[in-house]
């Protein structure tokens, strides 16, 4: 059973880090983490696209309040 299981994260592992070499070729400048969740919330049925868009979204939003936040 302890075998099974170590089998199973050993599987999850190697297919994370398959997805972060994807991620990095494909320059998502997502971080393990962020990776992780997205995977995540897709498994749950949130629509990809519509993560796509919301996480590109928030990179906009963020880039703006540095440029706002940047002394003259």
């Amino acid at each position: 059973m302890a075998s099974a299981a170590n089998a199973n994260l050993n599987a999850v592992r190697e297919t994370m880090d398959v997805l972060l070499e994807i991620s990095r070729l494909l320059n998502t400048g997502l971080d393990m983490e962020s990776l992780s969740i997205c995977v995540r919330l897709c498994e749950q049925g949130i629509n990809p696209e519509a993560l796509s868009a919301v996480i590109k979204e928030l990179r906009k939003a963020s880039e703006s309040l540095k440029v706002q936040t940047q002394p003259p």
